[in-house]
């Protein structure tokens, strides 16, 4: 049961996700076809697109959603990277070549030299793949929709682009391709075919489209059947069309009169069948959950299957060479040999990396929670060549990572696992606690790791010996946890809709809310606290910065729009850094917390799902792509905070916070001093001061306080501890 509420609650936030992507696609896409031009905003940017911001490197490990292959090289679509691999012994593929475009590839057709990428929004992408070793992109064609998939016979390249229709591509010279045709199937088209004079589009709305496009300046549709669910894959073997109809499973169609095709047999494949191969009498079928599954189809009438191979992802591509088949799986490349139909069994297998979630980095290692493939450790001595130096296979999906000297603690969806990498090449686990549900957020502190779990709220569990973790307390949350930041004694939770919680934990076996800021309908996905503010990732609603100064009464101070979907949040000086979904790093001065303001961004092309700051460099999590090395060109805004400040100056002698300023001109000043639970201790200051140095002091108890000046309508705020 467990396994399963975890499966629909990820299912559930990949559905918001997708649904954001969706929109992103067909809503904002800034091509207007009806006025043949671009309209962009400030908010609108493409992969690479960048402001005061500078990719220095990267470890790219994106979902594997694209195969061709070709002789004994295999050409896989690994998030926005075209990979190039030799895999001429299926059982130790060898990386050739990478080159990365502007979308997320989704399908691929080489021919001689030459690889055709359908890139998303980004259109058709022509790479020369004469060296295998340094493949170049030579030309593009913006197909104005969202490129989803690419056949190509002599000089013309057919592009299934999923809101415009099928365009026809003239590549007789690569550097200047050019549109000669277009047919609106009316839908979305995801696959083409082409065979003879004939086009046939697997439109995910309206099922099987055949286009005549004989003439290819005015195609026009000849025949259509609708295969009755979502047709996403397509394949034709003379007179029959073999389609791959997601929840529909395999549907045969009988295209020998194009203007009458009717359907002679079907085969549920068990879940969602995405893509179709066909050699001879067999069908193989890419199913998204399922894998590969074998249907004979020697009789069509009655299809059966014969043998499949659970891939262990989502199946979303497969191409078959002689007696091997290879799957492009959402976390992967699985080459399986099908020389016997019935006992499939793989025999190599390219890892491209799951989804990445979180990254951690100490000194020169950078720790990264990377889903389905668990915990990886990325040398980034050399930032432009980072390279994995270690891996441990968590178990399950690995969504966050918090490093403590040699020990790393990485929230699966099973719990909260505790991994030795005191040597980062054989890193291997000493402890495990299982918090319920799946842990989206980890912070540790002294002995005790904090963790935001899904479904079952904040969890404490004493980490002192790591062998043996012990839960001492627990709060629910009542929404669905996902991060998590610990100061002193309170624990700030991002609880999705229920917002920010606010969580007094000086005593972890009895932690209890002392307050709470509701975002109004809106997810909170994020938290990163300086001082007296917390700094919150709030989904599509942005950036927000609230006044936690008192915890019981929190308020909103300022607010950014980052454009897309705000989900993670790390704050340096007077410098936000938002890793905010499909618009990648956001880069927000908050100098003034009242009114922050965009200073950089870099679009990672993908889907910006978490980020850490470390001297001058940015590592950004890239869901589809893996991590990227990012260096803020810009002010940090470090002057700004001075003059915002007039030059504040808070210390701390023996048992007395001391208070020193000097002011220009003639303001109005209030001093206040709160205790940690955010009680107004003693307040040294509320009247009109003259320019000049005012010097202030206290002497209280030992404990963490919170100081608050306001001079005019500037406010800084700073936290100070009396240890004596």
């Amino acid at each position: 049961m467990k396994r399963f509420l975890i499966f629909i609650s990820l299912l559930i936030f990949i559905s918001v996700l997708s649904l954001n992507a969706h929109n992103r696609d067909f809503i904002q896409n800034p091509y207007d076809s009806i006025n043949n031009k671009w309209n962009l905003s400030d908010n609108f940017h493409t992969r690479g697109d960048s402001l005061n911001c500078t990719l220095v490197g990267g470890w790219f490990s994106g979902p594997d959603i694209a195969v061709f292959v070709k002789d004994t090289i295999t050409y896989i679509g690994d998030g926005g990277w075209l990979r190039i691999l030799n895999t001429k012994d299926p059982a130790n593929p060898i990386s050739l070549g990478n080159v990365r475009i502007p979308g997320p590839i989704d399908d691929i057709y080489v021919v001689d030299t030459l690889a055709y990428v359908a890139g998303g929004s980004d259109g058709l992408r022509i790479i020369d793949v004469s060296n295998p070793t340094t493949p170049n992109e030579v030309g593009y064609y913006d197909t104005g929709g969202y490129a989803r998939g690419v056949y190509v016979v002599d000089t013309l390249a057919y592009v299934a682009d999923e809101s415009d229709g099928l365009r026809i591509i003239d590549v007789s010279n690569p550097a200047t391709p050019n549109e000669v045709g277009y047919y609106d199937t009316g839908g979305y088209p995801r696959r083409v075919y082409v065979i003879d004079k004939l086009a046939y589009v697997a439109d995910g709305v309206y099922g099987l489209r055949i286009i005549d496009v004989s003439n290819p300046a005015t195609p026009n549709e000849v025949g259509y059947y609708d295969t009755g669910s979502y047709a996403g894959g397509i394949y034709v073997v003379d007179t029959l069309a073999y389609v791959a109809d997601g929840s529909d499973g395999l549907r045969i169609i009988d295209v020998s009169n194009p203007a009458t095709p009717n359907e002679v047999g079907y085969y549920d494949t068990g879940d969602y069948a995405r893509d179709v191969y066909v050699v001879d009498t067999l069908a193989y079928v890419a199913d998204d959950l399922y894998g590969l599954r074998i249907i004979d189809v020697s009789n069509p009438a009655i299809s059966n299957e014969v043998g499949y191979y659970d891939t262990g992802g989502y199946a979303r591509r497969v191409y078959v060479v002689d007696t091997i088949a290879y799957i492009a799986d959402l976390y992967g490349l699985r080459i399986i040999d099908v020389s016997n139909p019935a006992t499939p069994n793989k025999v190599g297998y390219y890892d491209t990396g799951g989804y990445t979630r979180r990254v951690y980095v100490v000194g020169k290692l950078a720790y990264v929670a990377d889903s389905y493939d668990g915990l990886c450790i990325i040398d980034v001595s050399n930032p432009v060549t980072p390279n994995e130096v270690g891996h441990y296979n968590t178990g399950d999906l690995a969504l966050s990572v918090y490093v403590v000297n040699t020990i790393a603690y990485v929230g699966d969806a099973d719990g909260l696992c505790i991994i030795d990498v005191s040597n980062p090449a054989t890193p291997n686990e000493v402890g495990y606690y299982d918090t319920g549900g799946s842990a989206w957020g980890v912070y540790v502190l002294d002995t005790f790791a904090y963790v935001a779990d899904h479904i079952d709220g904040l969890r404490i569990i004493n980490v002192s010996n790591p062998q043996n973790p012990q839960e001492i307390g627990y709060y629910n949350t009542n929404g669905y946890a996902y991060d998590i930041y610990v100061v002193d004694t309170i624990a700030y939770v991002a609880d999705w809709s229920d917002g920010i919680r606010i969580i007094d934990v000086s005593n972890p076996a009895a932690p209890n809310e002392i307050g709470c800021y509701d975002t109004g309908g809106y997810y909170a996905l994020g938290v990163y606290v300086v001082d007296t503010l917390a700094y919150v990732a709030y989904g599509s609603d942005g950036l927000r910065i609230i006044d936690v100064s008192n915890p019981a009464a929190p308020n909103e101070v300022g607010y950014y729009d980052t454009g897309d979907y705000a989900r993670g949040v790390y704050v340096v000086d007077t410098l936000a850094y938002v890793a905010d979904g499909y618009d990648g790093l956001r880069v927000i001065d908050i100098s003034n917390p009242a009114t922050p303001n965009e200073v950089g961004y870099y679009d990672t092309g993908g889907y910006a799902f978490g980020v850490y700051v470390q001297e001058t460099l940015t590592y950004v999590i890239d869901g589809n792509d893996g991590l990227y090395i990012i260096k803020y060109t810009g002010d940090n805004g470090i002057k700004d905070k001075i003059k915002y400040s007039e030059n504040i100056n808070v210390t701390i002698i023996n048992s007395s916070i001391n208070i020193k300023y000097s002011i220009k001109s003639e303001k109005k000043v209030n001093i206040k001093i709160y205790d940690i639970l955010g009680k107004n201790v003693v307040e040294l200051a509320r009247d009109v001061q003259g320019p000049g140095e005012h010097i202030f002091r206290w002497t209280g108890k030992r404990g963490v306080y919170f100081i608050r000046v306001q001079i005019g309508s500037d406010i800084y705020t700073k936290r100070a501890i009396i240890i004596k």
